[in-house]
């Protein structure tokens, strides 16, 4: 791979991981948001575990004073001290896209620009809870106008590979937070919390879009143990860790020098297809799903050095 098609590889690969971290990070917030109308206001949410499973809690406690859900909402919408907020995610979408101008169609660089404008005329403060829920829900819908657009009209080629790629490394690492949220302790009130057991998994489901796909197929009451299996293991559900790995594998084998991450991929797939998830509890569950994430950022990292940083050997000259 030459230097020219390393770079926009590069820019190509990152374009994928920002687009789906926006609309990931508008899921994320949506599951506390959807909690908060699901339950009575006697049973206050805490936010920190939001804050807590996207791994920014040092950079959180140096901005901030407590865990309120203004604070930690800011703090992962429209925070651009934060990495990870979903405006920094569009401000490095909206600056990939402009690198890659020659390459995608020109339409979508228009949708990228108007999905820009609205969340920063949209999403800024002060942001009540009904606008925030409006916005983070057009954000969603902005995001897959885009990823259709571009789907039905890029050429689908390594530059295409590349994006998508991105589009499901991002993908599994933040539906595996997601599901993360589910297992946390977002109730202040843990005293009452059994009667409501169940709900952060229907909240964690509706924030995927997945209730429906899993009435489909589960055919039984929401319960954690039927979500786990759902989520993560189910092969045809888009936004399950098994079919995000499956499609990093797929497009991995239109590339030259895939052998060792492929290696890492099937690895991480026969951890998931080994482990009776629906029995993780708790803390096993946290390891469970920290264990992927890790691996998943080494399967990233190798990603990077094949084929982004990657130097051909040089041929050894004759006397």
């Amino acid at each position: 791979m030459n230097r020219t098609l390393s770079s926009t590889a590069t820019r190509s690969y990152w374009l994928g991981r920002y687009l789906e971290r926006a609309e990931s990070t508008a899921r994320l917030v949506m599951v506390n948001g959807r909690l908060l109308y699901d339950l009575p206001r006697r049973l206050p949410l805490g936010w920190q575990p939001l804050v807590d499973i996207t791994g920014g809690a040092e950079l959180f406690a140096q901005l901030y004073t407590e865990s309120s859900e203004k604070n930690v909402t800011r703090f992962l919408i429209n925070d651009l001290h934060n990495p990870a907020s979903l405006f920094s995610a569009l401000n490095w979408t909206r600056e990939n896209v402009r690198t890659l101008r020659g390459i995608i169609p020109r339409q979508s660089i228009e949708y990228v620009n108007e999905l820009y404008l609205f969340a920063r005329e949209f999403l800024s403060e002060p942001l009540s809870r009904t606008r925030r829920v409006q916005g983070l829900s057009k954000i969603l819908e902005f995001v897959q106008r885009i990823d259709g657009f571009m789907s039905a009209n890029m050429l689908h080629d390594a530059h295409w590979t590349f994006l998508r790629l991105g589009n499901f490394i991002e993908r599994a690492d933040m539906t595996s937070r997601i599901i993360e949220s589910g297992c946390d302790n977002m109730f202040e009130a843990v005293s009452e919390l059994e009667p409501f057991s169940d709900i952060q998994w229907r909240s964690v489901l509706l924030s995927l879009d997945a209730t429906q796909s899993y009435n489909t197929v589960v055919q039984s009451p929401i319960s954690k143990e039927a979500v786990l299996e759902f989520l993560i293991c189910n092969e045809s559900l888009p936004r399950s860790l098994a079919y995000s790995l499956n499609s990093l594998r797929k497009g991995l084998q239109d590339l030259p020098r895939h052998e060792k991450i492929l290696r890492s991929i099937n690895r991480l797939r026969r951890t998931i297809n080994h482990a009776d998830v629906g029995s993780l509890e708790g803390e096993s569950l946290r390891e469970f799903l920290d264990d992927f994430q890790l691996q998943l950022a080494q399967i990233n990292q190798a990603i990077a050095d094949v084929y982004f940083e990657f130097k051909p050997r040089r041929r050894a000259t004759r006397n």
